[in-house]
C-alpha cells in the first residue's frame, strides 16, 4: 500500500493516522498536557508513580478471524494504538502543533523505550488467551473454538514497560490489552505519588 500511494504521491502530501488518534479523548490529551500550566511541573519522575494504560474488550473474535490468528493482541493493539497513546502521554511537548513536530517528538519517546531481553521477557510481559466461559449473562466459547484450531495466538497481552529518558526514568508503564475480558474499557491512569 505504501509503495502504491508512494507511487502517485509525495511523502508530504501523505498523512497515515491510526484511527485511534481520532476519538475525542485521545486529542484532548495532548491539550491536558500542553496547555494546561498545572500539570506540567507534575509530569515526571518526581510526582508520578506508574502510569497504566488499559484497552480491555468484552467482545470476542468477531468477524476477524482470519486476521486476528495472524495479528495477535501484541499486533493488534500495542505496537500501534498503544503505543501512540504511551507516546502522548510520555512526549515533550513539541516546538509546534504541526504533524512533524509531533511526530518528531513521539519518535524520541520511542527510541527511549528501554528494550526488553529474550531472557528478560517472562519477567516484563504476560501473555494469553481467552477460553470457554459466559459473557453478558451466556455462554461463549474460547478462542481456539472460536478459531476451529489450535492456536497460540495471545488475545490478552501486558507489559511493564519503561522509558530512558530525564522525565521517565524509573517510572514503569503498564500496557494491558485483551479480548474478552469482563469490563470494556478504554483508560490511561496517571498514578501520582
Amino acid at each position: 500500500l505504501n509503495d502504491l500511494v508512494g507511487d502517485d504521491f509525495h511523502e508530504s502530501q501523505i498523512f497515515r493516522i491510526d484511527h485511534y488518534l481520532g476519538k475525542e479523548t485521545v486529542q484532548n490529551l495532548m491539550a491536558l498536557r500542553f496547555a494546561n500550566a498545572l500539570y506540567e511541573p507534575l509530569w515526571n519522575s518526581a510526582n508520578v508513580d506508574h502510569v497504566q494504560i488499559t484497552v480491555a474488550e468484552t467482545v470476542g473474535l468477531e468477524d476477524r478471524v482470519t486476521y486476528y490468528d495472524k495479528a495477535g493482541a501484541l499486533r493488534d493493539m500495542v505496537q500501534n494504538h498503544m503505543l501512540q497513546l504511551l507516546c502522548l502521554v510520555a512526549m515533550e511537548a513539541p516546538s509546534s502543533m504541526d504533524a512533524d513536530a509531533v511526530r518528531d517528538e513521539k519518535l524520541k519517546v520511542l527510541r527511549a523505550l528501554k528494550r526488553i531481553n529474550g531472557n528478560e521477557a517472562p519477567k516484563h510481559t504476560v501473555r494469553g488467551q481467552y477460553r470457554a466461559g459466559a459473557s453478558a449473562g451466556g455462554p461463549v466459547k474460547g478462542y481456539v473454538e472460536e478459531l476451529g484450531k489450535n492456536s497460540n495466538t495471545e488475545t490478552f497481552v501486558a507489559i511493564k514497560a519503561e522509558i530512558g529518558n530525564w522525565r521517565w526514568a524509573g517510572v514503569p508503564f503498564y500496557l494491558r490489552t485483551g479480548k474478552r475480558l469482563a469490563t470494556r474499557v478504554s483508560e490511561i491512569v496517571i498514578e501520582f505519588k
